[in-house]
């Protein structure tokens, strides 16, 4: 769901068509999903493919020279957005329906991962630090997506639904009109959700996670401000949970 950039590289990825060109700027007029921990991930040089590398943590625009990310500038981008539609939708949906909406989010996740993760490995120039490199990129990817398109946006949607649904049971507003509002309200509230959320978590990510996997805390006191940073936003999502919950019971 993120929307600071590593100058424009050549990377493994699809060459653009006219199409996917189109879907590239419709998608960036609508907002992508972003992440950008890996910023001190800079192109290198790979002595086999003589090429340069960069492993973009972000969903900036696409490269220079017209190749574009299939999990990034691709409609693939909006399996991110399943479980907040999940959410929105939640009064139409079996029981299921809305953990199986988080479970396509989590695969649009781990494939992003995977490829960001290969990417940082065969761009890495030093043979020995390969599997550093990608290990470090795998987390950090695997880290920023869960957090900034899964489980926060989902816990706020979750909320905006639950106090959409109880102000209107309260007002006594009930029929069809009381079940889709709820809906429409968690869809339109999506947009406005992501470059909040995607900004903090980025913040957040810089001052912790990237921060620690790159070995960059200096001392004790900065370990304990990561840790708190990065337990802080782990936090978020089960307290804004709790609170949907607690909205949905006055409606009870």
């Amino acid at each position: 769901h993120r929307l600071p950039h590593p100058s424009p590289s050549t990377m493994f990825a699809v060459r653009s068509t006219p199409a996917v060109r189109v879907s590239a700027v419709a998608g960036r007029a609508l907002g992508a999903k972003k992440f950008n921990p890996l910023a001190a991930h800079v192109a290198r040089k790979a002595p086999v493919a003589k090429a340069r590398f960069s492993v973009s943590a972000n969903s900036g625009p696409p490269s220079a020279d017209g190749s574009v990310d299939i999990y990034r500038d691709t409609p693939l981008r909006y399996m991110g957005y399943a479980n907040e539609v999940g959410e929105s939708f939640v009064a139409f949906l079996p029981v299921w329906g809305v953990p199986a909406t988080y479970g396509v989010a989590a695969l649009y996740v781990l494939a992003d991962t995977l490829d960001k993760g290969k990417k940082a490995y065969d761009g890495e120039a030093d043979e020995d630090q390969k599997v550093k490199r990608g290990a470090i990129v795998t987390l950090d990817t695997f880290t920023w997506q869960m957090l900034a398109s899964v489980f926060w946006p989902g816990s706020f949607i979750r909320c905006v639904v639950n106090a959409t649904s109880t102000a209107l049971a309260l007002g006594h507003i009930d029929g069809d009109i009381a079940k889709f509002i709820p809906t429409v309200v968690g869809l339109a509230a999506i947009p406005f959700i992501v470059k909040p959320i995607d900004n903090t978590i980025d913040t957040a990510m810089e001052m912790s996670v990237s921060k620690a996997l790159n070995g960059k805390l200096e001392g004790p006191a900065d370990a304990g401000i990561a840790l708190g940073v990065i337990g802080a936003c782990l936090v978020v999502p089960p307290t804004l949970f709790s609170v949907a919950a607690a909205i949905k019971d006055l409606a009870a």
